[in-house]
């Protein structure tokens, strides 16, 4: 019965995905394009499963080859795969019925997570509504600084599409050169990186955070869970971290010569934005190789659980540093701010993050060999890294890019597309899916040991 309660919302989760992105690009090829564009049938399915997956890499120019109807779709298709497809409609069930079935809320429970202290009911109502405040927040900021460069009725228009898009981490823009203009701008790059946090906070933890403010309002002790806490820290730390790197590492390159004001916002930006939003300030391909080779760790962290990012997330990647840590210091457990790490959660963040590498490898592989062949390395310098940096950007959803994609073979872009729907689903919720259900049994085999290192 367990099983049965894992398989049936991963199965659900995958197929209204591929049902949305289905829909996403017929609706695109035949009402999304200009005329004259690249509206081909591939053109419309990446740009779908992009903008599903919250992805933003794309093939095509948002701004210039898509209609206001193409960009209303695609900005729909953000909404509705950031916050996922089914939430939305337990939203709606919730609010004609006033209740949801144990199934809808083993659904909401399987796609956001959940904690003891929140039902999903309310996690589902504190979800909505942190998306309405958040995003229409972001467009007010928005429209009041993008009136000062556009007429009324555009400005309204760049600032909802940028907001939903940041709120999601999707990272689409309406501007050619994505935020390159408004690199020394506060205001702009404040409010998007307000909005990309808070879409990558996950949506327990932000129901946490509320929970502990109303307690103060109410003079109760606050009590934040060990979940919250990780991803406030993590959140924390890599932000700062990815900020002082690379003002360090881009001092004589991007940033050479640059006002101080852009010295100073650009790395924030870059920092922030690596973990699964992909909007740029500074031209990627630019950028100095320690530098992407950084990016690349980031975005492979990602954003934290339940969040409208991906990557391994905030949470994984704190449990195995401290799997590790634990064993150097010859510590009986894997412990975390002072708790000890559940075995099978332990299992599912290794399970996690192995499936995500396997993917990563086989995905460059596959692209290798559709890109170049048989042709020797002394031929093709420089494209492995290209190659390696587009397949995580997709597979974490991030949407930053050196430029390959839009040279790739379809065969090559069919590959980018199958990691954009992976890295949004799950590896293993994708995989739960695909191996059905598994009775559980009710014997284990007899422990052995064997060598490790």
């Amino acid at each position: 019965m367990l099983m049965r309660s894992r398989y049936q919302p991963a199965l659900a989760t995958v197929l209204t995905f591929l049902g949305l992105i289905i829909l996403g690009t017929f609706a695109l090829f035949f009402f999304g394009f200009k005329a004259g564009t690249r509206d081909t049938l591939l053109s419309a399915e990446f740009t779908a499963v992009s903008g599903v997956c919250v992805t933003g890499l794309s093939i095509i120019n948002i701004g210039q080859d898509l209609s206001f109807t193409g960009q209303l779709i695609l900005l729909v298709l953000i909404q509705l795969g950031g916050l996922g497809l089914l939430t939305l409609s337990n939203w709606i069930l919730l609010s004609l019925r006033g209740r949801i079935s144990l199934t809808e809320s083993m659904r909401i429970e399987e796609s956001l997570g959940g904690l003891p202290s929140i039902s999903p009911v309310t996690l589902l109502k504190r979800l909505v509504f942190f998306t309405a405040v958040s995003e229409g927040i972001g467009f007010l900021i928005l429209l009041l600084r993008f009136s000062l460069d556009y007429p009324l009725k555009r400005s309204m228009w760049l600032a909802a599409f940028h907001s939903v898009s940041a709120f999601c981490n999707a990272g689409f823009s309406l501007f050619p050169d994505s935020l390159t203009a408004y690199r020394g701008d506060f205001i702009v790059n404040l409010t998007i990186i307000g909005l990309i946090v808070a879409g990558g906070l996950g949506f327990v933890a932000v129901a946490d955070i509320a929970e502990a403010l109303q307690s103060c309002m109410r003079k109760r002790r606050p009590r934040l869970s060990l979940h919250t806490k990780v991803v406030l820290l993590m959140t924390g730390a890599l932000i700062l971290f990815g900020w002082l790197a690379f003002l360090l590492l881009e001092s004589d390159n991007t940033l050479a010569g640059r006002p101080i004001t852009e010295k100073v916002l650009a790395p924030l930006f870059l920092s922030v934005t690596a973990r699964t939003a992909g909007f740029n300030s500074l031209a990627t391909s630019h950028l100095t190789n320690i530098t992407l080779v950084l990016l690349m760790i980031l975005m492979i962290v990602g954003a934290s659980p339940g969040s409208t990012g991906g990557g391994i997330k905030t949470t994984t990647a704190a449990i195995i540093w401290s799997m590790v840590k634990s064993h150097i210091f010859n510590r009986p457990r894997t412990e975390v701010l002072g708790r000890s790490i559940p075995s099978d959660l332990l299992a599912k963040a290794l399970a996690v993050t192995t499936l995500y590498l396997m993917t990563l490898f086989i995905s460059v592989a596959a692209l290798e060999w559709t890109e170049l062949g048989n042709l020797p390395h002394s031929l093709t310098r420089g494209l492995f890294m290209e190659h390696l940096f587009e397949v995580i950007s997709a597979l974490s959803t991030v949407g930053l890019s050196m430029g390959a994609t839009q040279r790739l073979s379809p065969d090559g872009l069919e590959i980018i597309i199958f990691c954009m729907f992976v890295g949004r689903i799950g590896p293993l919720i994708l995989a739960s899916s695909l191996v059905g259900e598994r009775q559980r049994l009710a014997f284990s085999y007899p422990e052995e040991g064997v060598m490790i290192g």
